[in-house]
C-alpha cells in the first residue's frame, strides 16, 4: 500500500503492518539475538532423569515503518499487526505463544525519546520451556558408560519463519548473536551481548552446569516449502541452543569408588597374615567381596537399567578381581610353601621363605593390575573416551538427533564456560558473550 507523502503509516487505514519490513526491497530485516537464561533443573525419578529450563529468546530489530511513531499520543504498544517472527521448534522444545507469532513485540525503551517518538527499534521476548521435560536418561544413553563421572548435551533447534513462509539466510532475515552492550563506566563489560546468565544456579540435584552454546544455524528447506521466492542454494535460517551439564560425582566418589578401592586396599592386608594360615585369609576375603555388593548397593538406584558396563561397574568387577588373584595368590603361596604329606621330622616344617617370596611376587603383579589396568584404564580412560564421544564436549554434528546432522552451524557460533572460576568472577548474573568457536562443523 502506498503512503503521501504528508501521511504516516500509522494515519492509513488499513495499513499492511503484517508484512515484513523492507519486504520487496531486496532488503533483509535483521534480528539480534539474545539469549536469556532464568533456571534450570534436573529432576531424578525411579531412575529417569528429565531437564527442565526456565528462559527467554530476546530479539531486537529495527522497523521503518515506526520511526517517529507517538507512543504517547497512541500507546506505548506498536499496532497489534505489526510484523514479528514465528517459529518452528524441534521435539519437545517450546516457545510458547511465540511460535505462532502471538506475541505483540514492544518498543525497546532507549529507542523512545522525551517526546515519546520511536526510532523504530522492537524488542521481543519469547518464554522458552521444556514441556514435560527432557529426557536425558534416554536420549544420550550411551553417556552412562562413564557413570558416575558422566556428562551430556542437550541440543535444541527452532526455524525463523515470516507467518508460514520460511525465512531465507541473507536474502529474507540476517541473525546476528553481536548485540553491542552498553558500557558503563566504571564496570567492565565485553562488548557484545548474547547471553544473560540471570540468577542461574550452577547446581541442580545430580547434576552441575558446565556449559552454555549458541550458535546461528542454516539449513537447505525441504521440497515442500520450495515455492515462491524460492532460488537454489536458499537456506532457512535457524536458532541452536544447547545445554551441557555434567554429573556432580563427589558423591560417588567417596560413597562408591572410594570405598571399592578401599576393599582392595584391604586386600593387601591379608598378606600380614601368615602364608601358612590360609584359612583366615581367605575368610578376609570373603568379608571383602561382601562388601563389594554393600557398596554398590548405595549406588544402584541412582541411573537406569542399562546393557552395557559403566565405570563404576569396572571398578567394582576390578576390585573382584584384586581379591579373587589375591586369595589365587595365597593359595599358591601355601601349597608351595606347605610340607609334602610323607615328611618326616625338620622336612615337615612350612618354608616361610618360599611362600614370602611368591606372596611378593602376587602382591606385585596384583599392584600393577590396579593401577595400570584398573584405575588408568577401565577408570580414568575409560570415562575420558566415553565422554569424548557421547558427553558434555561432543560437537553438535555428533549429536543422535537429525537435528544435529541437518541443521549445521554457521560461523556465528559460541559457547559459555562455567566453571568454579566463572561462578568465582561472575556468581550468579553474567551478561556478555561466549568463546567464538573457529571451525564449527567440527568443534560446536
Amino acid at each position: 500500500m502506498d503512503v503521501s507523502d504528508h501521511e504516516q503509516p500509522w494515519e492509513v487505514s488499513g495499513f499492511p503492518w503484517d508484512e515484513r519490513p523492507g519486504d520487496g526491497t531486496g532488503e533483509p530485516i535483521a534480528l539480534e539475538l539474545v539469549w536469556n537464561m532464568k533456571s534450570w533443573e534436573v529432576i531424578a525419578d525411579k531412575g529417569k532423569e528429565t531437564l527442565h529450563i526456565r528462559g527467554f529468546l530476546i530479539f531486537y530489530w529495527t522497523d521503518a515503518r515506526l520511526v517517529g511513531y507517538p507512543t504517547k499520543k497512541l500507546g506505548d504498544k506498536p499496532p497489534e499487526k505489526i510484523w514479528r517472527p514465528t517459529f518452528i521448534t524441534c521435539a519437545g522444545f517450546s516457545l510458547e505463544r511465540g511460535e505462532k507469532g502471538g506475541l505483540l513485540p514492544e518498543f525497546y525503551s532507549a529507542g523512545v525519546d522525551k517526546e515519546g517518538l520511536s526510532d523504530g527499534r522492537l524488542k521481543l521476548d519469547i518464554p522458552i520451556s521444556l514441556p514435560g521435560g527432557f529426557d536425558i536418561s534416554n536420549g544420550d544413553i550411551d553417556r552412562f558408560r562413564s557413570f558416575p563421572f558422566d556428562s551430556t548435551r542437550v541440543d535444541l533447534s527452532c526455524c525463523v519463519f515470516s507467518g508460514k513462509k520460511p525465512m531465507f539466510v541473507n536474502k529474507d532475515v540476517t541473525l546476528s548473536l553481536r548485540r553491542e552492550q552498553m558500557q558503563l563506566a566504571g564496570l567492565e563489560h565485553s562488548k557484545v551481548q548474547q547471553i544473560d546468565y540471570d540468577g542461574v544456579d550452577r547446581n541442580s540435584n545430580d547434576y552441575e552446569l558446565c556449559g552454555l552454546s549458541i550458535a546461528a544455524g542454516a539449513h537447505p528447506p525441504p521440497p515442500f516449502l520450495r515455492s515462491g521466492t524460492y532460488e537454489e542454494g536458499d537456506k532457512m535460517c535457524d536458532v541452536l541452543l544447547s545445554f551441557h551439564i555434567r554429573r556432580s560425582y563427589i558423591f560417588y566418589l567417596h560413597n562408591g569408588v572410594k570405598p571399592l578401592y578401599t576393599i582392595a586396599a584391604f586386600g593387601f592386608f591379608g598378606y600380614a597374615i601368615e602364608p601358612s594360615d590360609l584359612a583366615n585369609r581367605v575368610a578376609l576375603g570373603a568379608v571383602l567381596f561382601l562388601s563389594i555388593y554393600a557398596v554398590q548397593w548405595t549406588t544402584a538406584g541412582h541411573i537406569p537399567r542399562l546393557p552395557f558396563k559403566t565405570v563404576l561397574d569396572n571398578v567394582s568387577e576390578s576390585v573382584s578381581a584384586v581379591l579373587f588373584l589375591i586369595l589365587i595368590g595365597n593359595a599358591i603361596a601355601y601349597h608351595v610353601a606347605r610340607p609334602e604329606r610323607d615328611c618326616v621330622d625338620s622336612e615337615c616344617d612350612f618354608d616361610d621363605k618360599k611362600a614370602d617370596r611368591i606372596d611378593l611376587i602376587c602382591a606385585l603383579m596384583v599392584c600393577g593390575y590396579v593401577l595400570l589396568y584398573s584405575v588408568g584404564y577401565r577408570t580414568v580412560f575409560a570415562a575420558w573416551w566415553a565422554n569424548r564421544r557421547t558427553g558434555a564436549s561432543r560437537p553438535w554434528t555428533k549429536g543422535p538427533y537429525l537435528r544435529n546432522k541437518r541443521f549445521l552451524p554457521t560461523e556465528e557460533a559460541y559457547h559459555l564456560k562455567i566453571d568454579d572460576a566463572f561462578v568465582v568472577k561472575h556468581g550468579k548474573k553474567y551478561l556478555g558473550q561466549g568463546e567464538k568457536i573457529s571451525n564449527p562443523l567440527e568443534r560446536w
